[in-house]
């Protein structure tokens, strides 16, 4: 399955295409050739992007197959932050009246939610009614949304900062449990932890840059991070830009790794600037898991992460060929590890 994942040379290769047929004739000369030729059979109308979450979703099946129980059910917490984000994907796409077909080029179908899945919770008439489904099949973590019955653009930050909240909240007790003190459960809760300081950061850069009002700003703080306390996240709310935000991070380590990935990027986007960072950071952690054990989940937990980037990568390199998108700018949206 490592073998399959795309080399930096091929994606370089993919971007040096200009047109998106010789870019998807290039894909199929690749691994993913064979879910463009499932995706041809089942529908002659089949868009490249159907192929490529086809791969994602039976790369992730192979490996839950393959692992032991307690392996699978820690896969699945890790995975769970996708769902999250492909539950924010269907209420975005819901409140702006996006067809399905659009709002599923941009999930991620890794998690529980799966294609057929995200399909179905689609076809719910609201947003509220989107939201009763989840919590009705079982994602609990999602209810918070549900105090919010009339939730529209203005109030969606809000609810968006309470599902992440209650999601870390819900999967840290489970990680909590009595028996979850295995190496494999280390290497997951570590994760949890980097995943936490993700979304504290920003939160925080967020709620500086765009002014948001609310007294009860420093709640939506998240205990478990690594590298943001509940003091700096207090300071982080208050400061007036990005650049005093990361100043009040007390680890000088992250504030050079701040200062080396952010000199390179050119995005314009406090917010999603230091999206892209945390996972850079969070992808090179996954690379690093094997070497220092390849018996354990980290191997696993390593090669999802690899496809979930391939993925988002490939799909950033396809839409900027579509729109006729300059090469260094569609570059500078890419996480490529050599």
């Amino acid at each position: 399955m490592e073998a399959d994942l795309l080399t930096e040379s091929q994606l370089r290769e993919l971007m040096s295409c200009r047109e998106l047929s010789n870019a998807v004739s290039y894909l199929k000369k690749s691994a993913y050739n064979v879910y463009f030729q499932e995706a041809a059979n089942e529908s002659p109308n089949y868009n490249t992007d159907e192929a490529i979450r086809r791969s994602l979703s039976d790369s992730i099946k192979k490996l839950t197959v393959i692992a032991k129980d307690e392996e699978r059910e820690l896969i699945e917490i890790l995975l769970g932050r996708w769902d999250v984000f492909n539950i924010k994907t269907l209420i975005r796409g819901k409140l702006n009246n996006i067809p399905s077909f659009e709002v599923l080029q941009a999930t991620i179908p890794a998690g529980t939610l799966n294609e057929g899945l995200l399909e179905e919770i689609y076809k719910q008439p609201s947003v509220y009614q989107i939201i009763s489904m989840l919590v009705t099949i079982g994602f609990s973590y999602a209810s918070p949304l549900l105090k919010i019955k009339y939730i529209h653009e203005i109030d969606l930050f809000k609810g968006e900062l309470e599902l992440e909240k209650s999601f870390f909240s819900f999967f840290l007790r489970k990680l909590s449990a009595p028996g979850k003190r295995d190496i494999n459960s280390k290497i997951v809760h570590d994760f949890m932890r980097l995943l936490i300081d993700r979304y504290n950061l920003i939160a925080a850069v967020r709620m500086s840059e765009e002014g948001f009002d609310a007294d009860d700003k420093s709640n939506y703080f998240i205990e478990g991070g690594r590298i943001i306390s509940p003091e700096v996240y207090k300071k982080m709310i208050r400061g007036r830009d990005i650049t005093e935000c990361i100043s009040m991070i007390e680890s000088n380590e992250w504030k050079n790794r701040w200062n080396r990935f952010s000199s390179k990027i050119h995005i314009t986007s406090p917010a999603l600037l230091v999206e892209k960072w945390m996972d850079y950071e969070i992808l090179m952690h996954a690379i690093k898991l094997p070497r220092e054990d390849p018996l354990n989940i980290g191997l696993a937990v390593s090669y999802i992460w690899k496809k979930i980037n391939e993925v988002i990568n490939l799909r950033t390199i396809l839409r900027g060929i579509q729109f006729k998108i300059p090469l260094d700018e569609i570059e500078g949206l890419l996480i490529i590890t050599s």
